[in-house]
């Protein structure tokens, strides 16, 4: 009868010992999942900062200085990112501008696709400027060759 006493014991404090162990790592997944949110919660606050800054045409040293000092970001991380938004932001305009003329997003896709624009926006700065005028922006993206 002994025995099994030690033995209930023993699967008692194994039982124990998964616990704590299961609690560690069910707790350090909580942990890397909020720190995960919280750095993408962060790149989102920047991106839509960017974005607001960009659309609101404030210029770009004054940007540069907003993001340095409201978001800690070194100058060169600053052109960069205001870098990608101005190459993203037509493309943002110019989707939207086909979405409300009624083409499906498969539609859309294959338009972005089959006419380059992405690349046409990067190597093509005066393309970026009509940003503000899709309708054009959707001409020109059409003419342009690669």
């Amino acid at each position: 009868m002994l025995q099994i006493e030690v033995v209930k014991e023993h699967i008692a404090k194994g039982g124990k010992v998964a616990l704590r162990f299961a609690r560690d790592i069910y707790g350090e997944s909580i942990n890397e999942a909020g720190n995960r949110a919280f750095t993408e919660a962060i790149e989102i606050g920047i991106e839509n900062t960017v974005a607001t800054l960009y659309e609101s045409k404030v210029d770009d040293e004054v940007i540069y200085n907003l993001l340095n000092k409201y978001w800690g970001i070194c100058r060169d991380e600053a052109i960069e990112r205001l870098f990608y938004e101005k190459n993203k932001a037509p493309l943002r305009e110019l989707k939207l501008f086909l979405k409300m003329q009624g083409l499906s997003s498969k539609e859309i896709q294959h338009f972005m696709i089959s006419n380059n624009v992405s690349m046409k926006l990067k190597k093509n700065p005066e393309l970026r400027e009509l940003r503000q005028k899709p309708d054009k922006l959707m001409k020109a993206v059409k003419e342009v060759k690669d």
